[in-house]
C-alpha cells in the first residue's frame, strides 16, 4: 500500500501548486499602460536600479491547490490536499495553514531535490498586483505521487495550474476522474491555455466544469473579443462541443458568466475596495464547487463564488478573506451586487 494512501473518503481532492507568498504592498509603483491594435496591456514600473519604500509586508501561504482546499474545507466539505512541497519549514507552514481549516494534509509527498515553492506578490494602489513566483516542489509533481486508490474514493477532483513536468498528469487525471465517476474541475495553466483545443480537447471530454478567464478562454479557443457576450457564447459552444459540462468564464471586477449548455447564467461582482486581487480566482472557482456541492443551483452557485472571491480581494493575503459557508450565504444575502 502507498504510504500516502487512506482509507478515508473525500468530498473533494484538490490537486495543483503549493507556495509561500511574500505579500508586498508598494503604493509608489507606476501602472503604464500600452496600447496597439489588439488592444491595451498594463505594466508595473519600479524606478531601475533604486531603492523603493514599501508600504507592507505579509508573508503567508498559497498556490491554487492550497487556496481551493482552505475554501472547500472551510465551507464544509471533506478536502484533501495533494501538492509536493519541500522538506524546508515553508512546506510544514503550508501543511499547518491547510490543518486548522480542517484540510488533510497526509497526500501530499515530499521533494528531495527542491524546496517549496515560493511567491514575490508586489501590489500596487490600484489593488491589482504582479506575482513572481519559482514553482519549486510542486513541478515536480508526478505519476508516481499519485495516490489513485485514496482518489478513487472522492467525489469531486479540482485541478488548478500544473507547472514544470507535472502538466503530463492533466490527461492521466482527467481519465480516471472519467473511468470512476468523478466530477472534474479544471483550471489549466498558462502554458496549457497557450497550446489551445487542438492540443488539450480531449482532455475537455472529460471535464465536468472549467474555470478560466476571459482571456484564457479566448486564447484557448481563438475566439476573438467581439462586442457584447458573442465570444463568451461561442466559447462556451466550443467547450460544450469538446464535452465540458459547465464552462464558467470570470472577467475581473466586471463579474463571470456560466453555461450549462442550455441556459446562460451571469453575475456581477460584490463591490468592495481591493487590497489585493491575488487569489481572487481561487476563491471564486472553489466558492462555486462547494456551492454545487451544497445542492445550489449554477446561478446560486455564481453568486456565492463571487462572495467569496470580494471577500478575498478585500484583504491582503490569497486566502485571509475566506468564508465559511454561512458567512458566504449571510455576505451574498446582505449585499448588493455591482450594478
Amino acid at each position: 500500500m502507498h504510504d500516502r494512501e487512506t482509507s478515508e473518503a473525500f468530498d473533494i481532492v484538490t490537486i495543483g501548486s503549493a507556495t509561500e507568498d511574500v505579500m508586498i504592498q508598494c503604493d509608489s509603483a507606476q501602472v503604464i499602460t500600452l496600447e496597439s491594435a489588439n488592444g491595451a496591456t498594463c505594466y508595473m514600473a519600479l524606478e531601475y536600479g533604486g531603492k523603493i519604500h514599501v508600504d507592507g509586508m505579509l508573508i503567508t501561504v498559497g498556490g491554487g491547490a492550497i487556496n481551493t482546499a482552505i475554501t472547500c474545507a472551510m465551507q464544509g466539505m471533506k478536502t484533501a490536499v495533494l501538492s509536493k512541497i519541500g522538506n524546508d519549514e515553508p512546506g510544514e507552514r503550508v501543511k499547518r495553514r491547510l490543518q486548522e481549516v480542517g484540510a488533510y494534509t497526509g497526500l501530499m509527498p515530499h521533494s528531495e531535490r527542491s524546496g517549496t515553492g515560493y511567491s514575490t506578490i508586489i501590489t500596487t494602489f490600484t489593488g491589482e498586483r504582479t506575482v513572481l513566483v519559482h514553482r519549486g516542489a510542486s513541478r515536480e509533481l508526478c505519476e508516481a505521487d499519485m495516490p489513485w486508490k485514496a482518489l478513487e474514493r472522492a467525489q469531486w477532483i479540482y485541478v488548478g495550474a500544473l507547472a514544470g513536468d507535472s502538466w503530463r498528469l492533466y490527461p492521466l487525471i482527467a481519465r480516471f476522474a472519467e473511468e470512476h465517476g468523478i466530477k472534474l474541475a479544471l483550471n489549466l495553466g498558462t502554458s496549457q491555455v497557450a497550446r489551445g483545443l487542438d492540443e488539450y480537447g480531449d482532455l475537455l471530454e472529460c471535464v465536468h466544469i472549467v474555470f478560466q478567464n476571459i482571456e484564457e478562454m479566448r486564447l484557448l479557443t481563438r475566439v476573438e473579443a467581439r462586442r457584447g457576450d458573442r465570444d463568451e457564447r461561442e466559447i462556451c459552444r466550443l467547450l460544450h462541443e469538446r464535452g465540458v459540462d459547465i464552462v464558467v468564464i470570470t472577467d475581473g471586477a466586471r463579474g463571470a458568466m456560466a453555461s450549462d449548455g442550455r441556459a446562460f447564467y451571469t453575475v456581477p461582482a460584490f463591490p468592495v475596495e481591493a487590497a489585493s486581487t491575488i487569489g481572487a480566482g481561487d476563491a471564486f472557482a472553489a466558492g462555486c464547487i462547494a456551492a454545487l456541492w451544497h445542492g445550489r443551483s449554477i446561478g446560486e452557485a455564481l453568486r456565492l463564488g463571487a462572495a467569496n472571491s470580494a471577500s478575498v480581494v478585500s484583504r491582503p493575503g490569497a486566502n485571509a478573506g475566506i468564508l465559511t459557508w454561512d458567512e458566504a450565504l449571510q455576505f451574498a444575502a446582505s449585499r448588493s451586487l455591482r450594478g
